[in-house]
């Protein structure tokens, strides 16, 4: 091995180490957060109504409901997670992917970065692939997910009419930061491109502290985001129709165009890492934009149930796929690395070409 190459597998595993010194307070952050939301949301709306609302709840229709929608959001997933890493990384088979992605569902309950991390762990394990660049690949798509709900929420947050003087100031500070995300997401795009074509400019992005994260982004054409936001987009469609049909056996009428404008903003919201899985701003946005449409404690009863169905469902799905996830993982040992590093060097094949790409 040349020293070069014990360099480059020497800075990813320094930057690892560093990474799990995680300050005290980023750990309880998320936690004060969903604490100090729900202790807003429940000073305003009596606990005890929300407990009676809840106590209505048709769960197993809801079961019967989110079930076949984890289901296909997990293969979508999957097959988007498959595409990536064939893409920019090695050529894994999607039947490689589907229990690993499964089985990180469980850790990603309580912190989706747990799950984020699993999957680029067994990407290094299983294909060689350094776990920066495999952890690259996958804030590639965390990244156009977010896009995604940027793209079909755009559209309600332009249009959306104010019942209210708080919701005016509130939406009017969310168009703003639209115009600033869809700005920043232009200069991703173009901060990359250039990269590409001026060398000097693409040494000073590798030689910085996230050189190896940024390596997806400097080999992403832009049909490459779009494929992304494609493959994705089926399961926000479905998200949308599993939510209606919810809400009617709840209840609750919402008009399905209502939905399609506003509900992105609530899984935005839910993404905010200020919060433990997804709660709290996922409640807060679903009485913002829909407390019109129902009392405001039934709004939240049905956004706590929905919310908790959909993760039992996903947790199901992991632990059907989690002994073989384990027999996965547990069988990487037997597996020598030659024979990962070839399956790497084969998905590189396609890459290494670029003038992005890292020179030995």
């Amino acid at each position: 091995m040349s020293a070069s190459d014990r360099q480059s597998q020497a800075a990813p595993a320094k930057q690892e180490e560093s990474s799990r010194a995680t300050p005290h307070w980023r750990r309880i952050a998320p936690y004060a957060g969903t604490l100090l939301i729900f202790a807003v949301i429940f000073w305003r709306i009596p606990i005890g109504k929300v407990g009676a609302a809840l106590e209505n709840v048709p769960i197993a229709k809801f079961f019967c409901l989110f079930l076949p929608f984890s289901v296909a959001y997990w293969l979508v997933d999957s097959y988007c997670l498959c595409w990536v890493v064939r893409r920019f990384n090695a050529p894994l088979r999607l039947r490689d992917i589907l229990p690993i992605r499964a089985s990180m569902y469980l850790p990603a309950l309580i912190n989706t970065n747990l799950g984020q991390g699993g999957v680029a762990w067994y990407l290094r394990e299983k294909a060689a692939i350094p776990f920066l660049e495999a952890l690259s690949s996958i804030l590639f798509i965390a990244l156009l997910e977010v896009y995604q709900l940027f793209l079909f929420s755009s559209a309600g947050i332009l249009f959306y009419r104010t019942g209210s003087a708080s919701q005016s100031e509130i939406v009017g500070i969310l168009r703003v930061a639209y115009v600033a995300a869809w700005i920043l997401f232009a200069a991703i795009i173009v901060l990359f491109a250039a990269a590409r074509r001026r060398a000097g400019m693409h040494a000073w992005i590798s030689a910085s502290s996230f050189g190896a994260i940024a390596r997806t982004f400097f080999a992403a054409r832009p049909r490459d985001y779009a494929i992304v936001i494609g493959i994705k987009a089926p399961t926000f469609l479905m998200s949308i129709v599993t939510q209606y049909l919810a809400l009617s056996l709840y209840g609750i009428a919402i008009p399905f165009a209502k939905l399609m404008l506003f509900l992105p903003l609530v899984f935005l919201a839910a993404a905010l890492p200020v919060a433990v899985a997804h709660l709290g701003t996922s409640q807060a946005a679903w009485l913002l934009f829909f407390s019109g449409n129902a009392p405001s404690a039934r709004i939240l009863a049905y956004s706590l149930a929905a919310h908790f169905t959909f993760m039992l469902c996903n947790g199901l799905i992991g632990l059907c796929f989690l002994p073989r996830a384990i027999r996965e993982l547990s069988g990487l040992g037997t597996i020598g690395p030659g024979e990962r590093s070839s399956l790497s060097s084969a998905g590189r094949t396609q890459v290494d070409t670029l003038p992005f790409e890292r020179t030995h």
